[in-house]
């Protein structure tokens, strides 16, 4: 059997902003496809918290304005829909083109709100908001015009007056047209998320509408005297005055519900700002310290998963070992818990940068000087780790980011200790959640496992030596030593095969770079460097080293990152 972590998934850049990106390991997320929102440069160093989303419940509206506007087009697109076809095959609404002409047209103008709203340029508050006043406007001219039309038909006014006491057709007539107004009214801000406020603008402007185009029908018809239609507008100014109550106050219960919501995801001192990712095992938010105005990143554990003890004890495990590592090439972990509900979660370092792999595929290898010196940074962080008794077993470029820090660039920091084990529970083969390993299991990612990994043999500190060259190996030329095939066969290279020389990939790696990854990566153990510290000094004394420095560090940010 077989479990291998998942690979990291990049931010998602915003088009049209200057940004630094970064991403989150997905790994403890449970998810190969996770989606994560930018930080916003704002100049050399400096970084702010995501400025098109609001802190507060506010922060979550432009995909939950998107998801209720697309409901509401595709309603709207279905009703008119069912109107035209009842138009055009009813034989004694024949004689009505105008009103299947106003359908028709309707039907093809939200056909284009369809493909608006499913569209990428419907990302912001301001852009839905604009769809929305479009998609309000063509229903309230639809229904004006048919409400216009229809009280100015004598045929109609006859069939509804003849025979009654006048008050009661007054009656019937202004109730066919306020159901649909009172509809529209009463529940378009309860469907569609509204202020209070707002939704008292919208539903008064529809109030007036059905007044307007009655009175505007009282000018064309002269049947519609004022002492024939008075209790028109009685009906309306009651019934619309309910419909009014109705959406205000539905308005304000769905606010004060997100607002709920929203308070009761707060996590001790920290309030959440903009969530960034989400997985099979739990969610990622950017969050803010309430006092500290410090930005963090939240983990939290789905419900359902945080019923699981195993999964439970390998979180706090994770969070517990983060917390005993203090250096600054390591991520950082500043707190942990569980909320009301028990949902766990920990608070971690926000790193506005790249990972190693987003930093490969984006701008390509590496050169030999600028790898050598993020691995050396690596090394710092495992040496700290190793010294500790701690094995990482999942070291690859998907857990390594690249940031800024202190105005420093260039700076790399160790991620997702999920799998980390001491020595001695890997020399007695327990899995650090207090159950043995069963013979066969494999944790980690296959492409950069060792060898001793792969076949479940008992590992050391030297099973990082290799990662960590594995690690090198795809900086120098893009790819990790073994990459076709599936897990298995990947695995099976892993232990038997050697990897292509890295000057045979590229000749412009230099000879010492090449050999020091070369011993990285030798299957027998025995053969690599000894231990993190000896990798270390291995990689301080090639030539190239110097070449990178905070000065050059600065100008590539500045140049692929600020621009």
């Amino acid at each position: 059997m077989t479990e291998s972590s998942h690979e990291t998934a990049p931010f998602v850049p915003s088009t049209g902003d200057a940004t630094t990106t970064g991403v989150l390991p997905s790994a403890l997320l449970g998810s190969s496809e996770v989606r994560l929102k930018p930080a916003i440069s704002k100049g050399p160093g400096r970084v702010a918290l995501i400025e098109a989303a609001a802190h507060g419940p506010d922060a979550e509206m432009v995909p939950l304005l998107r998801r209720r506007l697309r409901q509401l087009v595709l309603l709207f697109l279905a009703a008119y829909a069912a109107f035209l076809t009842r138009d055009l095959f009813s034989p004694e609404r024949q004689g009505l083109g105008f009103q299947r002409t106003v359908f028709f047209v309707t039907l093809l103008v939200h056909l284009v709100f369809v493909a608006t709203v499913w569209s990428t340029w419907a990302n912001t508050i301001a852009r839905l908001r604009a769809l929305e006043w479009g998609i309000l406007i063509v229903c309230w001219s639809s229904v004006g015009f048919n409400q216009f039309e229809w009280l100015s038909d004598w045929n109609d006014l006859e069939y509804y007056i003849q025979g009654k006491r006048e008050t009661d057709g007054q009656i019937l007539i202004a109730n066919t047209w306020v159901v649909p107004w009172f509809a529209l009214i009463a529940c378009y801000p309860v469907i569609v998320p509204n202020t209070a406020r707002r939704a008292l603008l919208l539903t008064g402007i529809m109030t007036m509408i059905p007044c307007i185009v009655t009175i505007a029908a009282m000018v064309r018809n002269p049947m519609l005297t004022l002492d024939r239609t008075w209790m028109i507008f009685v009906q309306y100014a009651i019934w619309f005055t309910l419909a009014v109550g109705i959406a205000s106050y539905g308005a304000y219960q769905a606010t004060l519900l997100r607002r709920q919501a929203y308070e009761a995801r707060r996590f001790g001192q920290y309030k959440l700002a903009q969530k960034l990712g989400a997985g099979g095992m739990g969610e990622v938010y950017l969050a803010e310290h309430l006092l500290l105005k410090r930005p963090s990143v939240i983990k939290t554990i789905r419900p359902e998963r945080a019923r699981d003890p195993a999964i439970l004890k390998r979180f706090e495990r994770e969070v517990q070992i983060l917390a005993t590592l203090t250096h600054p090439n390591t991520v950082a972990v500043f707190d942990y818990g569980y909320t009301a509900d028990g949902t766990f979660y920990y608070v971690m370092e926000y790193l506005p940068g790249f990972d190693l792999e987003t930093l490969v595929r984006d701008h390509g290898p590496l050169p030999a000087e600028r790898a050598v010196h993020l691995l050396r940074q690596v090394c710092f962080a495992l040496r700290e780790a190793h010294a500790a008794g701690l094995i990482h077993r999942d070291v690859k470029p998907g857990n390594v980011m690249v940031c800024q820090r202190g105005g420093t660039c260039d700076v790399a920091k160790l991620l997702d200790f999920g799998l980390v084990q001491s020595a001695s529970e890997l020399q007695e083969g327990s899995d650090g959640s207090g159950r043995i390993t069963r013979e066969g299991m494999i944790l980690g990612t296959p492409a950069y496992m060792s060898p001793e990994q792969a076949a479940a043999r008992p590992l050391d500190g030297r099973s990082d030596v290799y990662s960590l060259g594995a690690t090198a190996y795809f900086l120098l030329c893009g790819k990790p030593p073994f990459h076709v095939g599936g897990a298995m066969e990947i695995i099976a290279a892993q232990l038997l095969q050697r990897p292509k020389a890295l000057r045979d990939i590229n000749e412009a790696i230099p000879p010492d770079v090449a050999e020091i990854v070369a011993r990285c990566l030798a299957k027998d153990p025995d053969e690599r460097f000894t231990s993190i510290d000896e990798l270390e000094i291995a990689l301080r004394s090639c030539a190239c080293t110097p070449h990178w420095d905070d000065r050059r560090a600065g100008s590539w940010w500045v140049d692929k990152v600020k621009r």
